[in-house]
């Protein structure tokens, strides 16, 4: 492979690897903002269903 190849290479490695990690972030996130709402949800539940008294 020549010279100008293997930096292509490199650049597209690099680019890939951006787009993993944006992707990884974006799914934390993701996961983070079920969760809280899925909590929230339990919370109205438990409430609704008189397990814990109303504030």
């Amino acid at each position: 492979m020549s010279s100008k190849g293997k930096t292509k290479q490199r650049e597209i490695e690099r680019f890939l690897m951006k787009v993993a990690e944006t992707a990884e972030n974006a799914m934390r996130e993701y996961l983070q903002e079920r969760e809280a709402e899925n909590r929230l949800y339990a919370a109205e539940y438990v409430t609704r269903r008189g397990f814990f008294p109303q504030q």
